[in-house]
């Protein structure tokens, strides 16, 4: 009981390691850091490459889910949910696309100017020999004003 009572009470320090370090969602895996910014959202837009030309991946059906269920664990998760396995699915079921570009963009509230704020980030990944599937890139995170939209994304559920 007593481990159970320090564990309640030790926890929220952790939890607001991983929400600053990490991007995990402060009011998942009981975290007491909701009260301390409003709940976060990741949007995600997926690129089908092939050659220079850059395209929407047009998903329907099971693909779009598989999108919905990557943003949902990456809003709640933030970088302990990488995009490889979603890219590896995606690629596995088109045989045409050379590779894909997942970019992915969090809504956040910036202590500092006290607004929110979007930050983005993208993945690229291509095929290799044997038809691997391999990340070849990694975009840095940007910031923008969260109304400053300009690609429509796959919003989780």
């Amino acid at each position: 009981m007593r481990g159970l009572v320090l564990l309640v009470l030790l926890w929220p320090i952790p939890h607001r390691v991983l929400v600053e370090t990490r991007e995990i969602d402060p009011w998942e895996l009981f975290g007491w850091a909701m009260y301390s910014e409003p709940a976060a959202r990741v949007q995600v837009r997926v690129d089908r490459l092939r050659g220079e030309d850059v395209a929407p991946w047009r998903a329907m059906g099971a693909q779009r889910e598989a999108i919905r269920d990557f943003a949902r664990r990456r809003t709640i998760l933030g970088q302990l949910a990488s995009p490889d396995a979603l890219a590896r699915r995606l690629l596995g079921e088109d045989a045409e696309a050379e590779g894909l570009r997942v970019m992915m963009r969090r809504i956040r509230l910036d202590p500092e100017s006290r607004m929110l704020v979007a930050e983005s980030s993208s993945v690229r990944y291509a095929r290799a020999d044997g038809g691997r599937v391999v990340r070849v890139e990694e975009g840095g995170a940007t910031s923008a004003p969260s109304f400053d939209a300009d690609l429509p994304l796959i919003p989780p559920r």
